[in-house]
């Protein structure tokens, strides 16, 4: 039986896709998207041996782009403290090291990650959370908070969003990145059209990300954990599609980026076909 909608504890739900034998939900009441799937709320395992021993390219390469206009934006120029919450292998935190002027922080719940982070990137600032994933830290010890790819995958993300609005300072910033609903059920639907069912193929990740946010429903959530100031911001895509180089699919990619963004300008923010890179204080 599917657990109460996230965003508004509604119990009425319907169906809305089906990756293999994993139904995917939408609340009746506010429309939020989520997956049937139980999923462990301390899982560490998603980065096993294969994702750590094999080619970096998806986690590093292909994310650079992201990051430096994200230091565009957020870092050059300041200074402060930063957390980067779920920081996976580490590459966020070592794109930060030319900052100077910044002391950074990353934190993560995989074994086999942290171990990464710090004898192949050198990273002695990465520390391993526990089961809990509970952040020891003084209140107001952050100027920024970061959530890359993270909150899609938490059953219950209000105790961690409490838990940083306590260990953000009064003025700082969380930001996180996360997929859109609106655009990744479409491109599943495609996929599932033309392609079928097949293992391998990247749809939803049902047994992965439980919750599938639209601008609407991450802005509840951050507002009742105390955050406000809510904004939406863009940065380049991944440089990658599903894990590959192939140049042709990349620049259609970044063809979508460059429309999206114009349509959220021309629609006053109305409407977002991008990634969700939102921006919230307290």
């Amino acid at each position: 039986m599917a657990a109460d909608c996230l965003i508004c504890g509604g119990s009425s739900h319907r169906v809305v896709f089906q990756e293999f034998e994993v139904d995917i939900l939408r609340c009746r009441r506010c429309g939020h998207v989520f997956s049937s799937f139980q999923a462990d709320p301390h899982y560490s395992g998603y980065f096993g041996e294969g994702a750590v021993s094999g080619d970096q390219f998806w986690w590093n390469e292909a994310h650079q782009r992201m990051y430096a206009e994200f230091c565009e934006q957020f870092i050059v120029g300041k200074s402060g403290r930063l957390l980067d919450v779920g920081c996976g292998l580490g590459f966020f935190v070592k794109a930060l090291e030319p900052f100077r002027d910044w002391q950074t922080v990353g934190c993560e719940i995989s074994e086999a990650a942290v171990h990464f982070a710090r004898t192949s990137l050198g990273l002695n600032n990465v520390m391993r959370l526990d089961r809990t994933g509970a952040l020891d830290f003084p209140s107001h010890s952050f100027d920024i908070i970061t959530l890359w790819d993270v909150l899609e995958h938490l059953p219950c993300p209000d105790p961690l969003l409490e838990n940083l609005g306590a260990i953000l300072k009064e003025d700082g910033l969380l930001f996180l990145h996360t997929p859109n609903v609106q655009v990744q059920l479409l491109k599943a639907r495609l996929k599932k059209r033309l392609k079928g069912m097949q293992p391998g193929v990247h749809y939803l990740e049902a047994k992965d990300h439980v919750h599938l946010y639209s601008m609407r429903s991450i802005r509840r959530l951050l507002e009742r954990n105390g955050f406000s100031r809510i904004t939406f911001t863009h940065l380049h895509p991944i440089q990658g599609v599903a894990g590959s180089r192939r140049r042709v699919p990349i620049i259609v990619k970044n063809q979508w980026f460059w429309c999206a963004k114009a349509l959220f300008n021309f629609s006053f923010g109305l409407v977002n076909l991008d990634n969700l890179f939102v921006v919230a204080g307290k």
